[in-house]
Protein backbone atom coordinates (compact mmCIF):
# COMPACT_ATOMS: atom_id res chain seq x y z
CA UNK A 1 0.00 0.00 0.00
CA UNK A 2 2.75 2.48 0.92
CA UNK A 3 4.51 1.80 -2.37
CA UNK A 4 1.31 2.44 -4.32
CA UNK A 5 0.84 5.72 -2.44
CA UNK A 6 4.24 6.98 -3.61
CA UNK A 7 6.35 6.95 -0.47
CA UNK A 8 10.09 7.00 -1.07
CA UNK A 9 11.28 5.13 2.04
CA UNK A 10 9.85 2.07 3.80
CA UNK A 11 10.84 0.15 6.91
CA UNK A 12 10.63 -3.61 6.43
CA UNK A 13 10.71 -4.98 9.98
CA UNK A 14 11.04 -8.74 9.85
CA UNK A 15 13.10 -8.79 13.04
CA UNK A 16 10.54 -10.99 14.84
CA UNK A 17 10.90 -13.65 12.14
CA UNK A 18 13.34 -16.54 12.01
CA UNK A 19 16.47 -15.48 10.06
CA UNK A 20 15.79 -17.17 6.71
CA UNK A 21 12.15 -16.12 6.82
CA UNK A 22 13.24 -12.55 7.56
CA UNK A 23 15.63 -12.69 4.58
CA UNK A 24 12.93 -13.96 2.21
CA UNK A 25 10.29 -11.54 3.47
CA UNK A 26 12.64 -8.53 3.36
CA UNK A 27 13.93 -9.46 -0.11
CA UNK A 28 10.32 -9.60 -1.29
CA UNK A 29 9.67 -6.08 0.08
CA UNK A 30 12.81 -4.82 -1.69
CA UNK A 31 11.74 -6.55 -4.90
CA UNK A 32 8.29 -4.96 -4.74
CA UNK A 33 9.86 -1.56 -3.99
CA UNK A 34 12.24 -1.75 -6.94
CA UNK A 35 9.59 -3.14 -9.28
CA UNK A 36 6.87 -0.73 -8.27
CA UNK A 37 5.23 1.10 -11.13
CA UNK A 38 6.25 4.36 -9.45
CA UNK A 39 9.97 3.38 -9.38
CA UNK A 40 10.86 6.73 -7.86
CA UNK A 41 13.80 5.21 -5.99
CA UNK A 42 11.99 3.70 -3.03
CA UNK A 43 14.60 2.93 -0.36
CA UNK A 44 14.11 -0.01 2.00
CA UNK A 45 15.39 -0.12 5.56
CA UNK A 46 15.39 -3.47 7.37
CA UNK A 47 16.07 -4.48 10.95
CA UNK A 48 18.39 -7.28 11.99
CA UNK A 49 18.09 -8.07 15.68
CA UNK A 50 15.14 -7.47 17.99
CA UNK A 51 14.93 -4.46 20.28
CA UNK A 52 13.59 -4.66 23.80
CA UNK A 53 10.89 -2.19 24.83
CA UNK A 54 7.55 -1.03 23.49
CA UNK A 55 6.68 0.22 20.03
CA UNK A 56 3.28 0.67 18.41
CA UNK A 57 1.56 -1.26 21.21
CA UNK A 58 3.87 -4.27 20.92
CA UNK A 59 6.17 -5.21 23.78
CA UNK A 60 9.42 -7.19 23.72
CA UNK A 61 10.85 -8.21 27.08
CA UNK A 62 14.56 -7.59 27.58
CA UNK A 63 15.18 -11.33 27.93
CA UNK A 64 13.69 -11.90 24.44
CA UNK A 65 15.62 -9.13 22.70
CA UNK A 66 18.34 -10.22 20.28
CA UNK A 67 21.45 -8.26 19.41
CA UNK A 68 22.42 -7.97 15.76
CA UNK A 69 24.85 -10.75 14.90
CA UNK A 70 27.75 -9.15 13.00
CA UNK A 71 28.56 -12.49 11.36
CA UNK A 72 25.30 -12.57 9.38
CA UNK A 73 25.19 -8.91 8.34
CA UNK A 74 27.00 -9.35 5.01
CA UNK A 75 24.81 -12.31 4.06
CA UNK A 76 21.61 -10.48 5.03
CA UNK A 77 22.52 -7.37 3.05
CA UNK A 78 23.67 -9.36 0.00
CA UNK A 79 20.55 -11.55 -0.06
CA UNK A 80 18.03 -8.79 0.58
CA UNK A 81 19.60 -5.84 -1.30
CA UNK A 82 18.40 -3.39 1.39
CA UNK A 83 19.33 0.29 1.36
CA UNK A 84 19.79 0.78 5.12
CA UNK A 85 20.22 -1.52 8.12
CA UNK A 86 18.73 -0.93 11.57
CA UNK A 87 20.92 -2.61 14.19
CA UNK A 88 20.44 -3.73 17.76
CA UNK A 89 23.42 -3.12 20.05
CA UNK A 90 21.68 -2.67 23.40
CA UNK A 91 19.37 0.13 22.27
CA UNK A 92 15.72 -0.14 23.33
CA UNK A 93 12.34 1.18 22.21
CA UNK A 94 10.82 3.57 24.71
CA UNK A 95 12.47 4.98 27.80
CA UNK A 96 15.67 3.46 29.13
CA UNK A 97 15.03 1.88 32.54
CA UNK A 98 18.69 2.43 33.44
CA UNK A 99 21.79 4.02 31.93
CA UNK A 100 22.08 2.87 28.30
CA UNK A 101 24.81 0.28 27.77
CA UNK A 102 25.52 0.02 24.05
CA UNK A 103 27.84 -2.65 22.66
CA UNK A 104 30.31 -0.51 20.70
CA UNK A 105 32.52 -3.47 19.74
CA UNK A 106 29.46 -5.12 18.16
CA UNK A 107 28.62 -1.92 16.26
CA UNK A 108 32.20 -1.72 14.96
CA UNK A 109 32.02 -5.36 13.82
CA UNK A 110 28.69 -4.69 12.09
CA UNK A 111 30.21 -1.69 10.31
CA UNK A 112 33.23 -3.77 9.25
CA UNK A 113 31.02 -6.58 7.91
CA UNK A 114 28.51 -4.37 6.11
CA UNK A 115 29.16 -2.76 2.74
CA UNK A 116 31.02 0.50 3.28
CA UNK A 117 28.27 2.58 1.68
CA UNK A 118 25.38 0.98 3.60
CA UNK A 119 23.80 3.44 6.05
CA UNK A 120 23.29 2.08 9.56
CA UNK A 121 20.26 3.04 11.64
CA UNK A 122 19.73 3.07 15.39
CA UNK A 123 16.14 2.64 16.57
CA UNK A 124 15.49 3.41 20.21
CA UNK A 125 17.78 6.44 20.31
CA UNK A 126 15.47 8.53 22.51
CA UNK A 127 17.29 9.47 25.67
CA UNK A 128 20.77 8.55 24.47
CA UNK A 129 23.33 11.11 25.63
CA UNK A 130 25.18 13.19 23.05
CA UNK A 131 28.47 11.31 23.54
CA UNK A 132 26.74 8.04 22.57
CA UNK A 133 25.12 9.63 19.53
CA UNK A 134 28.51 10.96 18.41
CA UNK A 135 30.12 7.55 18.96
CA UNK A 136 27.39 5.90 16.88
CA UNK A 137 27.86 8.45 14.10
CA UNK A 138 31.58 7.71 14.03
CA UNK A 139 30.71 4.04 13.39
CA UNK A 140 28.46 4.85 10.44
CA UNK A 141 25.03 5.36 12.01
CA UNK A 142 23.34 8.08 10.00
CA UNK A 143 19.70 7.81 11.10
CA UNK A 144 18.38 7.80 14.65
CA UNK A 145 14.76 7.03 15.58
CA UNK A 146 13.60 9.14 18.52
CA UNK A 147 9.86 8.47 18.63
CA UNK A 148 9.66 8.50 22.44
CA UNK A 149 11.02 12.06 22.64
CA UNK A 150 8.68 13.22 19.88
CA UNK A 151 5.64 11.73 21.58
CA UNK A 152 6.67 13.19 24.96
CA UNK A 153 6.94 16.67 23.43
CA UNK A 154 3.49 16.27 21.88
CA UNK A 155 1.92 15.05 25.13
CA UNK A 156 3.46 17.95 27.08
CA UNK A 157 2.15 20.48 24.56
CA UNK A 158 -1.36 18.99 24.79
CA UNK A 159 -1.21 19.13 28.58
CA UNK A 160 -0.12 22.78 28.64
CA UNK A 161 -2.59 23.86 25.94
CA UNK A 162 -5.45 22.00 27.64
CA UNK A 163 -4.63 23.61 30.99
CA UNK A 164 -4.76 27.00 29.22
CA UNK A 165 -8.27 26.07 28.02
CA UNK A 166 -7.34 26.38 24.35
CA UNK A 167 -9.64 25.32 21.53
CA UNK A 168 -9.10 21.78 20.23
CA UNK A 169 -7.65 23.05 16.92
CA UNK A 170 -5.13 25.21 18.80
CA UNK A 171 -4.25 22.23 21.00
CA UNK A 172 -3.63 20.13 17.89
CA UNK A 173 -1.45 22.87 16.37
CA UNK A 174 0.59 23.21 19.57
CA UNK A 175 1.04 19.44 19.63
CA UNK A 176 2.30 19.37 16.02
CA UNK A 177 4.56 22.37 16.58
CA UNK A 178 6.11 20.65 19.61
CA UNK A 179 7.11 17.67 17.49
CA UNK A 180 9.06 19.77 14.97
CA UNK A 181 12.49 20.95 16.11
Amino acid sequence: LALRRGVDYVMADGSRLEYNTNVAWTADVVNRATNSALKSSVAVEAELGLLAGEEDGLSVAEKHAKMTDPDIVADFVQRTKIDALAVTIGNVHGKYAREPNLDWARLDQIRNNAPEDLPLVLHGASGLPDNMLHRAISAGVCKFNVNTEVRAASRQAVKVASAADKDVLDIMKDSVDAMVP
